[in-house]
């Protein structure tokens, strides 16, 4: 048996579905002690392209020291976030899903709709940089730039809030671009709760590895075999059970209660 391949032949004890429904809590922790090991090899396949791009970041540490040049390269992962989106997702709702085999297609199906969410994330973010930063020069002089501060900020989370749902509807849906970022910003706001939880846990996360990273060699040398490891698929499995409940609830459940016939076109 491959490093990426399981066998969905065996019999299995199955689901009960008069089963009492556990807590959200102790059910992420029961599917991610379950899939532990193919979230671990998963990770190590969506690791072999970032490191592709780190070499790429470097490299270009070299030539220039420009920011916005240096983080570009970050544009080149997003097609691959298909495929991690893809096996994470379907073990956020309980379906298997061959890692490899699946991850490759879910990258061939969706690598241009990625590539251009990410070129725009890109982009929405440096101007929110580039204008942050102006704003808050400003306020030094003048407070009323304090209020288009605050506008940038509050537009720039709900942004990030989005890009939780953006993924998933991109490899469950067949919907226009425009339409996913229209459903993903009213996701920012409806499930804003859950977003401000998600981000936390999220901002922990990285908060740890960049101590981690900067403490001393050893505690740097976990970091990176955990990053190698876990790290992605573990963020985007935590991400996928979160918002999913709520895509299903507002987006799949309705549909299918309406027609299930027309739901089959747009649903994946």
């Amino acid at each position: 048996m491959g490093l990426f391949q399981n066998n969905y032949n065996r019999p299995g004890p199955g689901v009960n579905k008069d089963a009492p429904k556990k807590k959200a809590f102790f059910q992420f922790f029961e599917l991610l002690f379950r899939k532990f090991w193919d979230l671990v090899k998963l990770n190590l396949l969506f690791s072999v392209p970032v490191i592709i791009m780190v070499v790429l970041i470097c490299f270009l540490n070299v030539i220039t020291k420009l920011t916005f040049i240096l983080v570009f390269p970050l544009v080149l992962i997003f097609p691959f976030v298909a495929g991690l989106t893809l096996v994470t997702r379907n073990y956020a709702r309980e379906e298997h899903a061959f890692i490899l085999s699946d991850f490759f297609s879910a990258v061939k199906s969706n690598w241009v709709t990625f590539l251009i969410n990410g070129i725009v994330c890109y982009a929405v973010y440096l101007i929110f940089y580039v204008s942050i930063s102006f704003y808050s020069a400003q306020i030094k002089s003048n407070n009323l730039f304090f209020f288009p501060l605050i506008i940038c900020i509050i537009i720039s989370v709900l942004f990030l809030f989005a890009q939780y749902y953006v993924p998933v509807m991109m490899i469950t849906f067949d919907l226009k671009l425009s339409q996913i970022y229209k459903n993903a910003m009213i996701f920012s706001i409806i499930g804003l709760w859950r977003n401000l939880l998600l981000t936390a846990i999220l901002g922990v996360i990285v908060l740890a590895f960049t101590i981690m990273v900067q403490l001393m060699p050893l505690t740097f040398l976990i970091a990176v075999i955990l990053i190698i490891f876990n790290l992605f698929a573990f963020c985007m499995f935590l991400i996928n059970f979160v918002v999913y409940p709520l895509v299903d609830k507002t987006m799949i459940q309705p549909y299918l209660e309406k027609d299930e016939e027309s739901d089959a076109d747009t649903i994946k």
